[in-house]
């Protein structure tokens, strides 16, 4: 549609000026052959005022008015290219703005992935720094993802067995496997807290920063072992209400 208004325009444009450059030269025409009229009827007509307030009188009338529709055609003419240079300043704003757009969004992306991947980089470091933490019996380094697993486990099947004495169902059902977690992860509060409160800080900024959410999650959680993964599992079901994990 605009592009048809548009040569429609340039059409009216060509056509006017057109018609300008007829009227100017039908009035210098006019006049010309006017004069050379008079000069062929009477060398010296412009020593007889009568003569010449008659030339005034026609050219006023005849060759004026054609000039002044000539200067109607090249007022309108000027509209025209005005508004045509309108519409191309608007359009380049157009564009300028599209353009500038682009560039705040690559801005954001390339400021959110550097974020990103500085937490990232301090996530994994976390990680290995809390799988040398503890210190075994025999004086070597344990995991502590392992320690916290096999707690777990430990804490999971105590549990199956004083239900099993005491007669009841010795399937847990969710909020037993959270309790349990809950239990042993007191244990571990100080060893784990800056690694879940990295991982929150990471989530929250995926969530709320990310053009794509689902793919910088894969990244995230292709670095992330099984027992990682029981951890920020149950870390997110238990500490729902205080970290805002509820609505994401």
């Amino acid at each position: 549609m605009k592009s048809t208004l548009f040569n429609f325009s340039a059409l009216l444009a060509n056509i006017l000026a057109i018609g300008a450059v007829i009227a100017i030269a039908s009035g210098v025409s006019l006049a010309y052959i006017f004069f050379y009229a008079l000069w062929k009827k009477d060398p010296t007509f412009w020593t007889s005022v009568e003569t010449l307030g008659t030339a005034g009188e026609f050219l006023g009338g005849t060759v004026g008015s054609i000039w002044a529709l000539a200067g109607v055609i090249l007022f309108f003419l000027a509209l025209i290219y005005q508004k045509r240079e309108l519409v191309l300043q608007r359009e380049e704003l157009k564009e300028s703005r599209k353009i500038m757009e682009h560039q705040s969004a690559t801005i954001a992306i390339q400021q959110f992935e550097n974020t990103f991947f500085q937490l990232l980089n301090f996530h994994i470091n976390a990680a290995n720094n809390i799988r040398n933490t503890i210190t075994g019996t025999n004086g070597r380094a344990l995991n502590a993802f392992d320690a916290l697993y096999r707690d777990f486990k430990k804490e999971v099947n105590a549990l199956k067995k004083r239900r099993k004495q005491d007669g009841g169902n010795t399937s847990p059902d969710d909020d037993s496997f959270e309790m349990c977690f809950k239990t042993v992860y007191e244990g571990y509060k100080n060893t784990f807290q800056h690694y879940l409160e990295n991982y929150r800080t990471l989530v929250l900024l995926i969530h709320s920063k990310s053009h794509d959410p689902q793919f910088y999650f894969n990244i995230l959680k292709s670095h992330f072992t099984e027992q990682e993964v029981l951890i920020h599992f149950y870390f997110v079901i238990l500490f729902s209400k205080v970290y805002a994990y509820r609505n994401m």
